[in-house]
């Protein structure tokens, strides 16, 4: 009698245990999956997107390297050093205002995608094409490098009433610094926010 008490509990006639409604379908994504897939989504970014300003930061970077090997040979000439000084004060005055702009941008930008201070002023990531990203990074390296060896040659030999006119050079990396910000902030490729629960003011600026 045990037998088959024990055989019918378990046979087929027995309807099987349905899943119950709070209990999520191994058919539907749970929303770890989701906001894991939302984050992967970076659309991709055209490689000649944003030329203009990558052959701005190729031009400033040649005509820097250019004013400092001048520089270097004639650093004890007075309109030599206003050339090296009015050029470095140019290019950071321009990577300044450029960078300025792009933070304000990308402040409003901010909404809805997600935007780091590296990904916007050093391209990091999935920001910019392999291209763009090699060319406007490898201005940058330039620039400093170029900055801090004009500064250290310049420095050689002065005596205390002497101007290191060559030092300006090291204000001339912003100007890679703003112009990678301006490329980023409108051509740059970045995911959706991940904090949907921010959301526009419309307050006006006074």
């Amino acid at each position: 009698m045990m037998d088959g008490v024990s055989t019918g509990s378990t046979g087929a006639g027995t309807p099987a245990s349905e899943p119950s409604a709070s209990e999520p379908s191994a058919s539907e994504p749970s929303a770890s999956e989701s906001s894991a897939s939302e984050r992967s989504v970076v659309p991709t970014v055209d490689p000649s997107a944003g030329a203009r300003w990558v052959r701005a930061d190729v031009i400033g970077t040649a005509v820097f390297a250019a004013v400092i090997a001048l520089g270097v040979p004639l650093r004890e000439e007075r309109a030599m050093q206003i050339v090296v000084g009015a050029v470095s004060m140019v290019l950071f005055a321009a990577g300044a205002a450029t960078g300025l702009w792009a933070y304000i941008s990308a402040l409003e930008r901010s909404r809805v995608h997600e935007i780091g201070v590296a990904n916007l002023y050093l391209l990091t990531g999935p920001t910019a094409p392999k291209r763009t990203k090699r060319t406007m990074t490898l201005s940058l390296v330039a620039q400093t490098a170029i900055a801090l060896a004009g500064a250290i040659v310049g420095a050689t030999g002065l005596s205390g009433d002497e101007v290191n006119a060559l030092a300006f050079g090291i204000l001339v990396p912003m100007f890679g610094i703003g112009i990678n910000g301006m490329w980023a902030v409108r051509h740059g490729a970045f995911g959706p926010r991940l904090d949907r629960s921010v959301q526009p003011s419309h307050r006006s600026i006074d």
